[in-house]
């Protein structure tokens, strides 16, 4: 039968009654004030302790409720290390004059404080530089469009004291993976072992990749024995991943060395079978009645709908209406609702994923 732990108050009216059984026992009784008494919810308290290390050294056992500490040791025992995510790089043109040098290290910072570090020394030719440099440390909040302005911290003598990013912007910055998601990757791993090729393997695959966070397979997509594979990458600023990160993933899940064994593993064959399916947006907008009809209240319902189109939207899969009115009345402060449109189900298409749109709240 299950263990519950037992409150600090339950433990010390244990330790107390057993006092007064021992004392009566010898003729004696326990006294109101008695040091005795003050000694038995001494024990009580650490008793409790002792109760709350084992709880919680139970719940670092297993997957499902591990912390983020030992949720990163069991995913070393499967040999799946934590995405830490990935520093953002990019270039810029840089103008001065003639000859003088950029050395490699300095620091050049944007207007939203993000710094950026030079990656190798480059000198002038003709009044201009192309340098490379690489984000200080990782997060998507590093990747900055092209045009983008950077300063240097120390201005350099006979340098302009800013560079424009050129054409390819600044990209490639990436969070580090987020518990949840990181527990669901290994709680995948673990109710899904590899198999040389299953279905879900692909997934396991795509998600091993940094920067993927779902993922799905579907099966004879372009007819019997392929395989049409997306994904998104939720901690982008775009979730939906260009060409080259589709090219990628394909490669990786081709061939790469399992993170467990370091041997070389991927799909075993017909590698022309598999298909990267770029995916567009399902937008799937609402006009939800709502009581009470308040700013905190609305954005408690954006957020739970948030979730739900997290889990359950993807490639061929179904948000139904029902599940749309349960997230909704899930949500802090709700007192009733009513959806107005969408008046059914949101199917998505195999080469779409669902996104929540705009919301047009209304008095209930």
């Amino acid at each position: 039968m299950p263990f519950d732990r037992p409150t600090l108050r339950e433990i010390n009216s244990r330790i107390q009654a057993d006092l007064i059984a021992e004392l009566a026992a010898i003729g004696e009784s326990l006294l109101r004030h008695s040091v005795v008494k003050v000694q038995g919810t001494v024990y009580a308290g650490v008793a409790h302790g002792e109760y709350g290390a084992i709880q919680n050294a139970k719940d670092q056992l297993f997957i499902l409720t591990a912390d983020e500490e030992h949720l990163e040791k069991h995913g070393a025992e499967y040999g799946i290390p934590r995405d830490k995510g990935s520093k953002a790089t990019g270039s810029a043109i840089a103008t001065g004059t003639t000859g003088l040098t950029i050395d490699a290290g300095k620091r050049l910072q944007s207007l939203t404080g993000n710094i950026y570090i030079i990656d190798s020394s480059v000198t002038l030719a003709a009044g201009t530089a192309s340098i490379s440099f690489t984000a200080e440390d990782v997060g998507v909040d590093y990747n900055e469009d092209a045009g983008t302005i950077l300063s240097f911290i120390s201005p350099i003598a006979g340098i302009n004291s800013t560079v424009t990013v050129d054409a390819n912007a600044i990209t490639g910055g990436g969070d580090v993976k987020e518990v949840e998601a990181y527990r669901l990757q290994l709680l995948n791993r673990k109710r899904t072992a590899p198999h040389g090729g299953a279905l879900f393997d692909y997934i396991n695959w795509a998600l091993e990749y940094s920067g993927v966070t779902r993922a799905w397979a579907i099966e004879h997509y372009q007819g019997v024995g392929t395989i049409g594979l997306a994904f998104v990458r939720d901690n982008d600023s775009v979730i939906l991943p260009s060409q080259a990160q589709l090219d990628a993933v394909k490669a990786y899940i081709i061939y790469h060395n399992d993170p467990n064994t370091n041997l070389e593993t991927g799909m075993p064959v017909n590698t022309a079978g598999l298909y990267m399916i770029p995916l567009t947006f399902k937008t799937v907008n609402m006009t939800i009645k709502l009581q009470p009809n308040t700013t905190v209240v609305q954005q408690n319902v954006r957020s739970t709908l948030l979730d739900l189109f997290k889990t359950y939207g993807g490639p061929e899969q179904n948000i139904a209406l029902s599940q749309m009115n349960e997230a909704i009345s899930s949500a802090t402060g709700e007192i009733r609702h009513k959806i107005i449109t969408p008046t059914d189900d949101e199917v998505a298409a195999v080469n779409q994923v669902h996104t929540l749109g705009d919301i047009a709240f209304q008095d209930y």
